[in-house]
């Protein structure tokens, strides 16, 4: 039971389990609240804006509908953890080129299943590799980010998707294994400069989280325990309690291209990206613009 007249907050981040989500962020939206949730319940409302920064940061007009029928109040949320390396690289590919088809295979950590998960899996040594209904949870959101904004709501991207997900013996990180059905032909060089070069309104903001560059394409082999940290101004220290950027970056590697297919893995810490500094972008992104007035 809230006492919201006395609290004199205005900002609040949500990482609340998904029954008690329902029940609550609601409660604070009408209190006047503005709410950055990493909870999945509301993801898919169709007033309450589902954002990447980079990506689709018109979507945060959806907030307008909110604010004026819950006392200036709103919920914002952030994605599932791992469509940050998916629809982060996709989202320059699809602009340029077209997507016709996505096919998609990730390879989870343990720490998207949570402590207890990841307590059993070094107590055990396995982990079972199935993950319920995430499949279509990823689907239905990739399609939502990369959709358009009409001035009411948000049309859907149109192209078919092939989502399996799988749970490994990592602690911190998840792989994806990404193919591309494109509406033109390219090269390979072409997409390495396109997504490379990368930059969207955070970066153009300067936002303290954002990370300079926040596609790092490489030559080489993705390593977890390293790029784990992409983003980070120095890798001396990449402690990301000092440097806001530390492991904000996706990672792409394994780059292939032929005619209008393309495949490319992808790599994003959950823990950091995909959870706590993917809602705090959010929030920097919605003051910077003034939509939390």
């Amino acid at each position: 039971n809230f006492e919201l007249e006395k609290l004199n907050i205005q900002l609040v981040f949500s990482a609340l389990p998904s029954a008690e989500a329902e029940e609550i962020e609601p409660i604070l939206r009408q209190g006047g609240k503005h709410v950055f949730s990493n909870s999945a319940t509301h993801r898919m409302d169709i007033d309450v804006p589902l954002v990447i920064p980079e990506i689709n940061p018109d979507h945060l007009a959806l907030l307008g509908g909110q604010k004026s029928t819950n006392h200036g109040g709103s919920i914002t949320c952030s994605t599932n953890c791992t469509v940050m390396p998916i629809a982060i690289p996709l989202k320059p590919i699809a602009k340029q080129f077209g997507i016709k088809s996505l096919e998609v295979q990730s390879e989870q950590s343990l720490s998207g299943g949570g402590w207890q998960m990841m307590a059993s899996a070094k107590k055990t040594g396995e982990v079972s590799p199935e993950i319920l209904g995430e499949d279509a949870k990823i689907a239905e959101e990739v399609l939502l980010l990369l959709g358009e904004f009409n001035g009411n709501d948000v049309t859907l991207a149109k192209f078919s998707t092939d989502i399996s997900c799988r749970r490994v013996m990592r602690n911190f990180g998840h792989l994806v294994k990404v193919k591309v059905e494109l509406s033109k032909t390219t090269t390979e060089e072409e997409i390495f400069t396109l997504l490379n070069n990368f930059t969207s309104i955070p970066q153009q903001l300067a936002l303290p989280s954002a990370p300079s560059q926040p596609i790092i394409v490489i030559n080489s082999t993705i390593q977890p325990s390293i790029h784990q940290w992409a983003g980070a101004e120095s890798l001396t220290n990449p402690d990301p309690a000092i440097d806001l950027r530390s492991g904000m970056a996706v990672v792409v590697s394994d780059l292939q291209v032929t005619d209008n297919h393309l495949s490319f893995n992808a790599f994003s810490e959950n823990t950091i990206r995909g959870a706590a500094g993917g809602c705090l972008l959010l929030a920097e992104l919605a003051f910077k613009q003034g939509l939390l007035i």
